[in-house]
């Protein structure tokens, strides 16, 4: 396949080789012969960076297709491209993933912002609306994006995050700072070992719910770049955290208080059933638009 290294020295005598329309067809094509892992997002990624560089919103590249590329440009487009042929997610060379009408910075300190954690803000959302000035937890906060969303939606209400990651903590702050989000606090708390003399309203997470022994199936973006302790635990079905806050968390309630956590797409049935031995009311799954379980909601007895 041609390398673009191949035709740098034409570039004084061609200078419409390299077009935006040609480097994106060209770069796509390596990507999807390389590994159907990145040829699933090639298209979309490869604009992603390429409008990156060149200073543009990703739409307006459809307006400058046949715009040639500078050599710096081409430079700084290889550096990313090389990036993501090595299955470094796109986020992570970017430094932002944007989720729920705001932007937050990532890098591998935290996990990247998911599409279908939307769902997730958007249920506690819903279950808010009669209660502006609630108080909500949220576990496991990393880049601080369920919780920054939560507060900034509701302004009046007390939002506190906890991360065990020193690093995630320091991210998640810097993003608040950026969304101009003021009401949330965040707080270095291990959710295995949590005590807390506040009540809360509710309770939300995306906690690490897949088993180390899935981690094979993992796409190799994720396995090399992501961090593990966000992803996986040690139960063999992935439980650990769904044990831990159907046993435990009622305590940080108040009477009538809710949770919400995100589960992996075979946990329906299991988490559901943790929560109902253990007493909690009003046990739901809420799908994701692929048809999958996605979210469980709970809610403490009011007595």
């Amino acid at each position: 396949m041609t390398n673009l290294d191949d035709h740098d020295n034409l570039s004084s005598t061609h200078p419409d080789l390299w077009t935006v329309r040609r480097i994106l067809s060209w770069s796509v094509e390596y990507l999807n012969s390389k590994s159907k892992d990145l040829a699933a997002t090639s298209r979309l990624d490869l604009e992603l960076l390429l409008a990156s560089v060149l200073g543009l919103d990703r739409m307006k590249l459809y307006l400058q297709l046949d715009r040639p590329l500078s050599k710096d440009e081409r430079d700084s487009f290889k550096v990313l491209f090389r990036r993501r042929a090595e299955f470094e997610p796109v986020a992570y060379i970017l430094g932002y993933r944007d989720f729920y009408r705001h932007r937050f910075k990532v890098d591998r300190s935290v996990l990247i912002p998911r599409p279908d954690t939307e769902l997730l803000v958007e249920l506690a959302l819903s279950a808010l609306k009669d209660n502006q000035t609630a108080k909500i937890l949220d576990v496991g906060t990393g880049s601080g994006c369920i919780a920054i969303s939560l507060a900034a939606e509701l302004p009046g209400a007390s939002v506190t995050a906890w991360d065990v990651s020193d690093e995630a903590l320091s991210l998640a702050c810097a993003n608040a700072e950026s969304n101009k989000v003021t009401n949330v606090n965040f707080l270095r708390q291990d959710a295995m070992s949590a005590t807390t003399a506040s009540a809360f309203d509710l309770i939300v997470s995306n906690p690490p719910y897949i088993a180390r022994s899935e981690k094979l199936i993992m796409g190799p973006g994720v396995e090399a770049y992501e961090p593990a302790l966000a992803l996986f635990t040690s139960d063999p079905e992935g439980l650990d955290f769904y044990k831990k806050f159907a046993s435990s968390y009622q305590a940080f309630l108040n009477p009538g208080g809710k949770i919400f956590l995100e589960i992996g797409l075979n946990q329906g049935e299991k988490v559901a059933h943790l929560f109902d031995v253990a007493g909690w009311q009003k046990i739901k799954i809420a799908k994701d638009l692929s048809g999958h379980d996605r979210v469980l909601s709970a809610e403490k007895p009011s007595r």
